[in-house]
């Protein structure tokens, strides 16, 4: 019988973490009707409380790469996992704004410090597989948020709490198990006393945070936007309009389920420069094609073609030479997040003034830019594009 190496185990306990994280999100997200019924809220205090999210996220991320290089993926992941599961089932509880805001807020920290900890170990995985991995892992995640959704829809009758609490209690049982399978830590490294915790990753670095940005943009956008695009400017029924973020999310899971294989037969310039192009094509079929069929199939090409970019992206900041892991995969989370925390919501404020057909042409742009910066995420000393 074939023994299972190290770096396999800890490739499971990774697509674990990612699959939770994935699961909790989907299944808050499907279950917000009921959040804000249950808090008595109106569209604008709910929007105000769902802003603790992103921020919690965005807190996390630099600081959890200072914590990660001071005291390990191992010891973050198991915290941050441990933290996320233990809060998710009070989230079916709050009674007000403050209170969704506040929760919202600290599962942001959690689930943002998970986020880090898990690509930081996942890109150590892939170093020591000696093959790409970290795609089929993001796939994980996508889907569980579609089980996420999907368990929500079925459970839609339960309170939040007895929702959240029987999605969360697994993941605690199982979280123990994983956790052994976690690579082990390498010994800290020495800090000088008077080096600043938080520091500018290099320039090379911010560039693939760019694209990270304009990758998580796109997709936030079309999650936004994409029915609201079909129903007002197609002139779809609510029922068709929702099947273009379906078509979009179901080629996003298939992409990054299957993403390695082609990681393994292209090299990753190539690869984004081509997923690059097809995204394009397919916000260009969305936003102008002559009818709403045509728009879903736009999206659906545009779903595959982001698929793996983020994977990519976050592969490359983390082997960069001369640049701990953490601190990479920090640098593009906060920028890629930061993107998809402000860019749709600023899409909808261009629409207010140009119309959202319009608007949505921006994501074409920065389709554009992933084309022109595939060159970014070519490693020093790699041979082939």
């Amino acid at each position: 019988m074939t023994s299972i190496s190290p770096a396999q185990r800890a490739r499971w306990a990774c697509a674990y973490c990612f699959a939770v994280n994935g699961l909790l999100h989907g299944s808050a997200m499907a279950r917000i009707p009921a959040l804000k019924a249950q808090a008595a809220l109106d569209e604008r205090a709910l929007g105000q409380a769902l802003l603790g999210l992103g921020f919690g996220a965005l807190l996390a991320f630099p600081l959890t790469g200072v914590l990660v290089r001071r005291l390990g993926a191992r010891v973050i992941l198991s915290v941050s996992c441990l933290v996320l599961l233990l809060l998710f089932p009070l989230l079916g509880l709050v009674g007000n704004v403050w209170h969704l805001a506040a929760m919202l807020f600290l599962i942001g920290m959690a689930s943002g410090a998970l986020d880090v900890a898990v690509n930081t170990q996942a890109v150590e995985v892939e170093r020591l597989l000696g093959r790409p991995c970290l795609s089929g892992m993001h796939g994980m995640y996508s889907l569980g948020g579609l089980v996420g959704a999907l368990g929500a829809a079925a459970l839609a009758s339960w309170p939040p709490f007895w929702h959240f609490s029987l999605v969360a209690v697994p993941g605690l049982l199982a979280l123990p198990w994983f956790r052994k399978r976690f690579l082990p830590d390498p010994p800290p490294k020495p800090v000088e006393s008077k080096a600043p915790l938080l520091v500018l990753p290099p320039l090379p670095v911010l560039g693939l945070g760019l694209l990270a940005l304009c990758s998580f943009v796109s997709e936030g956008a079309i999650a936004d936007w994409s029915a609201l695009l079909l129903h007002d400017v197609f002139a779809s029924s609510e029922r068709v309009a929702a099947l273009g973020f379906a078509a979009f999310s179901a080629t996003m899971v298939f992409g990054r389920l299957f993403g390695d294989r082609l990681r393994m037969l292209f090299a990753d310039v190539s690869l984004l420069r081509g997923l690059s192009i097809l995204a394009t094509a397919g916000m260009l079929l969305a936003l102008f094609g002559p009818s709403a069929p045509w728009a879903i199939v736009g999206f659906a090409l545009a779903g595959l073609g982001l698929s793996v970019i983020v994977p990519i992206v976050f592969s490359a900041a983390g082997n960069r030479p001369g640049v701990d892991t953490s601190v990479g995969v920090a640098a593009v989370a906060t920028l890629g997040y930061g993107g998809l925390l402000l860019g749709p919501p600023l899409i909808g404020l261009l629409a207010h003034y140009i119309g959202l057909r319009l608007a949505l042409l921006s994501v074409v742009g920065l389709c554009v830019f992933l084309i022109l910066g595939s060159p970014w995420v070519k490693r020093p000393g790699a041979g082939r594009t």
